[in-house]
This record gives C-alpha cells, sequence and structure tokens, in this order.
C-alpha cells in the first residue's frame, strides 16, 4: 500500500512499473534528504558565482578531479562488498577492512605534496594547484571513510540517516565556502567548504555504526577482517584497479581542458556538470544504493535480476526526459541570469552536456548489478574498455575548438554507456552463487524488525 502510495506520488506512469516491495518507497526516503540536500547548494550557487570567478572554479576542478581519482578505490573497493556477506558481523568486518586500508593508503599520499607538487602544478599549466595537494590525502581518506559507513548503513536499510548525512554535508559546505569568499579566501574557500561538509556527512555515518554496533553486539576481529579479505580478494584485484581506471576516464575531461584550454573554459565546463550533473548524480545514487540493496538480496535467492534491472532503466528514463528538455530550450538564459553574465558560456554547453549526463543518470546506478551478480571481471573488462576509449578520444578532441571537444565527448559517452548497459543486462542472466552467497537470515531495518524482501 505504501509503494502505491509513494509511486502515485511520484507520477502516475511509475505505476505500471510494478517494483518489488519497499523499493520505490526507499527510493523515495533517499530522494526526500537528497532534494533537501540540493536545496543548499542551489540557493548558494548564485552567491558563489559571484564571490569565485570561472578561473577560481577551475583550479577548484582540477583539485576536486585528482582527489576523486584517488579516494574511490582508496579502501581497495571492499567497500561495494560490504552488501554481500550474508552475516552482518562480516559484513562490519569488511567495513572495518575499509577503513584501515583507508587510512594507510593516504598515509602513502602524503609523498605526493612533499615530492611532486610542483611537477604536477607545472605538468597542468596551474602553479595554484600545488598549494592544495597537501589536503588531498585528508580528503581522499574522509571519502573512504564515507564510502564504508554508507555501505554498511546501506545494509541495515537505514535510508533516512543516509539521507541525512546528505542534507547536513549540502549545508555545510557551501555555507562554509560562501563564508570564506566573503573574506576572499579565493580556492581556499571552495576546498575548505568541501572538507567540511565531508567531515560533518562522517560524523553522522559514524554514529550511526558506532550505535548498530553496540545495539546488535556485532565484534570486530582481526582474524575475520583477514578471512573476509581474502573471501573478496576480488575487489581489490580486479575492482579497485578498474574502479581507479573508471573514475580517471570520468575526471578525463577536466584533466584535459585544464592542459589545453584555459581554465576559464574549465571553470564554465565545471560549473554545468555542477548545476545539471550534480542533482542527478544524487539522485542516481540514491536509486543505485536501494537497488544494490535490493539486487543483492535477490540474487542470493536466484530471483530474477533482468526483470529489476529493465524495469529500475525505465524508471529513470522517465525521470531524465524532462530536465533534458529544460535545458536544451532554456540553459543559457537561465545561466545567465541566476550567476551572472560571465557564466553564459557554461549555459551553452549544457545544452550540449545534458545528453551525455542523462544517459549516465540511467545506466550507472544499474551497474551495482555486477558485483551484486558477482559478475566482478565482466564489470573490470567494461570500465577499462571505458577508460581506453575515453583517453585516446578525448586527446584527439583536445586540437579542435571547446564546443567541438565537447560534442566528441558527449557521443563518445552515448555510446559507451549504451555499450555498459547491455554488458549489465548480460551481467543480470549470469549469477555466480560463489561470490554472493546465500542468506542464513532475514535482513533487519533500523530498528530490528524483520524487512520484507523483493
Amino acid at each position: 500500500m505504501e509503494d502505491r502510495f509513494f509511486s502515485g506520488l511520484l507520477s502516475p506512469a511509475f505505476k505500471s512499473l510494478r517494483l518489488s516491495d519497499g523499493f520505490v518507497r526507499s527510493v523515495f526516503v533517499l530522494m526526500s534528504g537528497t532534494t533537501l540536500a540540493m536545496m543548499a547548494p542551489v540557493a548558494a550557487a548564485p552567491i558563489l558565482t559571484r564571490l569565485y570567478t570561472p578561473h577560481d572554479y577551475g583550479v577548484f576542478a582540477l583539485y576536486v578531479s585528482i582527489v576523486t581519482v584517488l579516494s574511490v578505490p582508496i579502501g581497495g573497493n571492499y567497500d561495494a562488498a560490504v552488501m554481500l556477506p550474508a552475516k552482518d558481523e562480516d559484513a562490519l568486518n569488511l567495513t572495518a577492512v575499509c577503513l584501515a586500508i583507508s587510512f594507510l593508503v593516504s598515509v602513502v599520499l602524503l609523498l605526493g605534496p612533499c615530492f611532486f607538487a610542483g611537477p604536477i602544478g607545472a605538468f597542468f599549466g596551474s602553479t595554484r594547484i600545488a598549494t592544495w595537494l597537501w589536503f588531498v590525502p585528508l580528503l581522499g581518506f574522509l571519502m573512504g571513510i564515507q564510502q564504508a559507513f554508507s555501505n554498511w548503513v546501506n545494509r541495515k536499510r537505514q535510508f533516512r540517516r543516509l539521507a541525512a548525512s546528505r542534507v547536513v554535508e549540502a549545508v555545510v559546505s557551501p555555507a562554509m565556502s560562501v563564508g570564506l569568499g566573503m573574506r576572499a579566501w579565493g580556492v581556499g574557500g571552495l576546498v575548505a567548504g568541501l572538507l567540511g561538509g565531508k567531515v560533518a556527512a562522517v560524523w553522522m555515518l559514524g554514529r550511526s555504526v558506532r550505535q548498530g554496533k553496540k545495539r546488535w553486539g556485532l565484534p570486530v576481529r582481526a582474524k575475520t577482517m583477514l578471512e573476509q579479505a581474502r573471501k573478496y580478494r576480488d575487489f581489490p584485484l580486479y575492482s579497485a584497479p578498474a574502479s581507479f581506471l573508471d573514475i580517471l576516464a570520468l575526471q578525463i575531461p577536466v584533466l584535459v581542458l585544464t592542459r589545453f584550454y584555459d581554465s576559464s573554459v574549465v571553470g564554465w565546463f565545471a560549473l554545468t556538470t555542477r548545476v545539471i550533473g550534480t542533482p542527478l548524480a544524487l539522485i542516481g545514487s540514491c536509486v543505485a544504493q536501494v537497488y544494490y540493496q535490493w539486487i543483492a538480496e535477490a540474487g542470493r535467492r536466484n530471483a530474477d535480476l533482468r526483470s529489476y534491472t529493465m524495469r529500475v532503466a525505465l524508471y529513470l528514463t522517465i525521470m531524465v526526459s524532462g530536465p533534458i528538455l529544460i535545458a536544451v530550450i532554456f540553459s543559457p538564459s537561465v545561466f545567465s541570469l541566476v550567476f551572472g553574465e560571465q557564466w553564459r558560456v557554461a549555459g551553452e554547453y549544457a545544452r550540449i552536456l545534458v545528453f551525455p549526463l542523462a544517459i549516465k543518470f540511467v545506466v550507472s546506478p544499474l551497474s551495482v548489478t555486477m558485483p551484486a551478480s558477482g559478475n566482478i571481471r565482466l564489470g573490470s573488462m567494461w570500465k577499462i574498455v571505458y577508460f581506453s576509449s575515453t583517453a585516446v578520444v578525448l586527446f584527439i578532441a583536445a586540437h579542435f575548438q571547446a564546443r567541438t571537444f565537447l560534442c566528441i565527448y558527449g557521443a563518445q559517452e552515448l555510446v559507451l554507456y549504451s555499450l555498459c548497459f547491455f554488458l549489465i543486462l548480460r551481467a543480470s542472466a549470469r549469477l555466480r552463487p560463489e561470490m554472493i552467497g546465500s542468506r542464513s537470515r532475514p535482513l533487519r531495518g533500523q530498528d530490528g524488525s524483520e524487512e520484507a524482501l523483493p
């Protein structure tokens, strides 16, 4: 009954999807928090674009790209395996494995600014970035903790707490950036805001993990950590390197633009992807987290994963059709009015970039089908193909004007993510029981009560 109510709120068209019990309700909970989380950055954006220049945004975009590339596999990708063990004790020990590896890798990353800050800045033609490289290990460690804690909270179906952490992060980050921007901190204001938001989110998620550990009396032992690390070794051996290449491929546009174009072009590109891509990515991550929990459990019961995948793909396609139309028609005028005339070019970029961002919105959440079904190597193969193709195509495209570069980038994204969707459907039909385990007892919600299964 609750599912019918929530699906009716979203759109009558969604009623035909007939998603599994609780799925729409859980997505709606996360989306409600995500909507609140998006309000603060949206409200602050017109202020930030008047406090910071396109050049500031360009340097900040390069910093975020470097951190993102290093932080995604920082925990050995064991965070993606937290959802899979049948026992909560094993899952909590995997979370501890993620934290330990994240700390060790962050310490190693300190060598980068010690010895390579100057060469990195010179390579990208941005000497200002060298100063902020010292904060890369800290932010990477925070992001590693956030990934691990988020998957544990997601496993326990504590979707309200996930939503609350996103709201807090979304409020703290722009608030700090606005305050420091008024003091003319420049790029430092944007970096400090990002750090502050991550600290707040990690603190909230950490409280949830700590309370859950005490409530259910789950021990963390070195022996169990090593056992689980060995059992799910495919994640660091295959998934982590492939995820590194995958996220590097996602950041290649910013890295290539920084290398071959003026920093203002990078700033326009960054604002466009932030205004359009960030809301889509946040909503997509809500769907992905709920979908991962559902499909992992469905995989342990040998359910038909292909039907789940097709239904959610239709759901996401319906959701993104409206933003595409709005961006194509109104984006230049809206960007100029809201952010200032110096950002009109970003609105023109939005007409091109909305299409690759839209297909990512549809396909990316579904990619969790690969680890959920035990097809780690198939997912790794796709990430290697995506990285190789993106690197070659965008390096060639960098010899053209900026708008031509963006058109080529958009076209290759459409082709490659269509291939990804085909591989996802293939993975949904190829379950690997030895990787996904079996359910020994029902999953329990945040109140400890037994939850309905998909």
